[in-house]
């Protein structure tokens, strides 16, 4: 049995096949070889499907065909085409991927995803060892539909999404590879990349908050790059961002590997919910107990045990967008509530709201 591509020496996650360590990794992946590898190549084209839904391909060995089991809309495609959590890569996988970039191999501790969106496609994403500078939470203000209801979103900020940055250092940012078997664009180099929980809807389906508590949306815990993120939700949809760099005591070694790890709970908490989509057990979105802001915030609660992990997958949720400053500030996480203490992504870009 083949052994996954990720190193870590020590990581807390929730589940107890997350408790994660160098020697004991091939023992809590071997759900990942569900993309078909077993010795040969990944990727050779996989067979045409019928009525396969759109996020299916077979130029893309991480794609999947997943409708809805239960709920009102059972039979009905989940959005994967757009809406996907990542894979974290077999060592066999990076190998593939790597030779199909012209790449040297991959070496031990590197971390290789698949699933990264970035210029709306699907990449793979060769990420060095040690390579995270800063870790930023970031809180997407947008205005409900009406002018009373965005009069009132100012007053009391009940409408909002919650995501983590990473930023990489210079010199070690991430190396994209196109995932698509007929796509042999060149490799190209990012230096951000976003971590977040979004519930998965239909295409131009605005978010309900009502439905999002009744089984309407599928769960996908998305990485993206900072790029993708600023031409949807800053250039597209004219939403401001508010940046709150993470705070980590500590002597510069220990805030350096902080960092990682935090990267690290962002990634294998996604590709928790990459396998079970692959089982056909997708998490589904509720605001009362898997939203974003909670998405958010347990990628540093994995690591800080905050909470007892004993006591479920998932910290409470923060439900209003109000409670997140305050919920971070209680962690130690953010030095103060005030909401603009920063620059937001808008300003640092050069970008205006509205």
């Amino acid at each position: 049995m083949m052994r996954p591509y990720l190193l870590i020496q020590k990581l807390v996650l929730v589940s107890a096949t997350f408790l994660v360590s160098s020697a004991a990794l091939s023992e809590t992946k071997t759900s990942q070889h569900a993309t078909g590898s077993t010795g040969s190549s990944i990727l050779v084209n996989r067979p045409q499907v019928a009525n396969a839904c759109p996020g299916y391909s077979p130029f893309d060995p991480f794609s999947m065909n997943y409708r809805y089991k239960v709920g009102p809309r059972q039979g009905e495609c989940f959005r994967l085409d757009e809406f996907r959590p990542i894979h974290v890569l077999t060592e066999e996988e990076a190998f593939q991927y790597a030779e199909k970039a012209q790449l040297p191999p991959p070496v031990p501790g590197e971390l290789w995803v698949a699933n990264i969106r970035h210029k709306d496609k699907f990449w793979v994403a060769r990420i060095p060892v040690d390579s995270v500078e800063d870790v930023i939470f970031q809180v997407e203000r947008f205005d409900p539909d009406g002018p009373l209801l965005a009069a009132l979103n100012h007053k009391r900020w009940f409408a909002a999404h919650a995501q983590v940055r990473f930023k990489f250092k210079k010199g070690l940012e991430a190396t994209l590879i196109p995932q698509f078997t007929n796509d042999h664009s060149p490799a190209e180099k990012l230096s951000n990349i976003v971590a977040s929980s979004e519930a998965v809807r239909r295409k131009g389906e605005k978010f309900n908050p009502f439905k999002g508590n009744r089984d309407h949306y599928g769960l996908a815990k998305r990485v993206l790059s900072l790029d993708q993120v600023i031409e949807v939700s800053v250039k597209d949809l004219k939403h401001e961002i508010a940046q709150y760099p993470i705070q980590i005591p500590g002597t510069w070694e220990q805030q350096n590997q902080k960092r990682q790890d935090y990267l690290r709970s962002a990634l294998m908490r996604s590709e928790k919910d990459y396998q079970a989509y692959r089982s056909g057990r997708p998490p589904m979105y509720n605001g009362r107990e898997k939203n974003c802001i909670s998405g958010a915030i347990d990628i540093f609660d994995d690591i800080t045990n905050y909470r007892n992990l004993s006591q479920g997958d998932e910290a409470d949720p923060e439900m209003w967008p109000r409670e997140i400053l305050p919920s971070l500030h209680e962690r130690g996480l953010i030095r103060s509530t005030q909401r603009y203490q920063f620059p937001t992504l808008n300003r640092e870009y050069g970008l205006p709201f509205r």
